[in-house]
C-alpha cells in the first residue's frame, strides 16, 4: 500500500538492507510514496548510493482479480525472472467502508479487498517465492467483531446482512484462517515444508482510525490545514492518547518480516506487539479454514499449486 503501514515497512526494511517491492493501486501516489521513501533513506543513511533503488514500487488493484493475476508479470520485470520472494506481506486493507459496494469481479468490496485480493496473489506468486519464505498477514484484533459464531460462508459477500465493522471483522478473521490453512497444507507439502505463515495485529493506528471515523477528505485537509474546530482538536489528541503512531503499528509486520529467531512453534500463529497472542476458538477452526480455502479458490479461479 502507498499510505500508512505499508510505506513505513518499506522504509525499515530497505534501511536494514532488503530489497522492497511494494504496491498501489495509484501509480501517481505510488510514485509519491516512493519518493518519500527515497528522501528518507537517503537522509538515514547520509546519502550511500548502496541504498539507491532498494524500494521499488508497482502497480496492483486487488479489487480487479485479472490485474492481481498478472502482477506476477509486473514484480519479474521489476526484480528479474530469476529472483526469489524471501518475504510477501499481504498488508493492504480498507476499513468500515459504510455501505455494500461490489467491485468489477461481483464481489463485496472489503472482502475482496482484505481477503481475496490477497489469497490469489499469494497463489499467483507462490512460484517465486523461496523455499523458506515467510508470508504475512496483516490482520487485526477487530476479527472479533465478526459474528460470535465466526466465519458465516453464507455472508462473504455481505449478501445475507452487511455491516461496515461486521464486515471488517469477517475479512480480519479471514486473514487468520487464510495463514492458518496455508501453514497446514505448507507444513504437509514436500517442496513448501520451510515457508512459514503469520498473521498480527498492529495495533490503533492514529491515521487509519482517524481516516476512518472522520472521513477520507476531511482527514485530508486536516493534515494540509489544520484544524478546523476546537472539536477536531480534541478528537485527534484524544486519539494519540489511546492509539499508535505508524511507526510503532508497522513493528509487527516488520518484525515477522525480518527476524532471525522465528521457530517452528511459531509458524501460523496470531502475533500483537512483537509476540504470539491467542486468539478466540473460532479463530482456530480448521474445518473453517477447509471451507474458506475452498471456496476462496472457486471464488478467485486461482488453485494453489502446494
Amino acid at each position: 500500500g502507498n499510505t500508512g503501514l505499508g510505506p513505513e515497512s518499506t522504509k525499515r526494511l530497505a534501511e536494514a538492507g532488503a530489497s522492497v517491492v511494494f504496491t498501489s493501486r495509484d501509480e501517481a501516489k505510488g510514485r509519491k510514496a516512493l519518493a518519500e521513501v527515497n528522501d528518507y533513506l537517503t537522509e538515514r543513511t547520509a546519502g550511500d548510493s548502496t541504498f539507491a533503488g532498494k524500494a521499488r514500487v508497482a502497480s496492483l488493484d486487488l479489487c480487479d482479480l485479472s490485474d492481481v493475476k498478472s502482477f506476477s508479470d509486473r514484480l519479474t520485470s521489476i526484480i528479474g525472472k530469476d529472483a526469489k520472494i524471501d518475504v510477501l506481506m499481504n498488508n493492504a486493507g480498507v476499513m468500515a467502508i459504510p455501505d455494500r459496494i461490489i467491485t468489477k469481479d461481483g464481489y463485496e468490496k472489503t472482502f475482496q479487498t482484505n481477503h481475496l485480493g490477497h489469497f490469489a496473489l499469494t497463489s499467483t506468486l507462490l512460484p517465486l517465492l523461496s523455499p523458506n519464505a515467510r508470508v504475512v498477514n496483516v490482520s487485526s484484533v477487530g476479527y472479533q467483531f465478526a459474528s460470535k459464531n465466526g466465519l458465516e460462508l453464507d455472508n462473504l459477500n455481505g449478501e445475507r446482512e452487511y455491516g461496515p465493522w461486521s464486515s471488517y471483522g469477517l475479512s480480519k478473521l479471514e486473514n487468520i484462517l487464510f495463514v492458518n490453512e496455508l501453514q497446514r497444507r505448507a507444513s504437509n507439502s514436500e517442496r513448501w515444508r520451510g515457508l512459514t505463515a503469520y498473521s498480527l495485529h498492529p495495533g490503533a493506528v492514529q491515521t487509519d482510525l482517524a481516516r476512518y471515523l472522520i472521513g477520507e477528505e476531511k482527514f485530508k485537509d486536516m493534515k494540509e490545514n489544520g484544524f478546523s474546530s476546537w472539536k477536531d482538536k480534541v478528537l485527534m489528541e484524544g486519539l494519540a492518547k489511546f492509539v499508535k503512531t505508524v511507526e510503532e503499528g508497522a513493528s509487527t509486520q516488520v518484525y515477522l518480516a525480518a527476524a532471525p529467531g522465528l521457530g517452528p512453534s511459531e509458524a501460523g500463529r496470531f502475533f500483537s506487539d512483537g509476540k504470539v497472542t491467542g486468539v478466540k476458538g473460532f479463530a482456530t477452526d480448521e474445518g473453517k479454514g477447509r471451507s474458506l480455502w475452498d471456496v476462496s479458490e472457486r471464488l478467485s479461479g486461482v488453485t494453489f499449486d502446494l
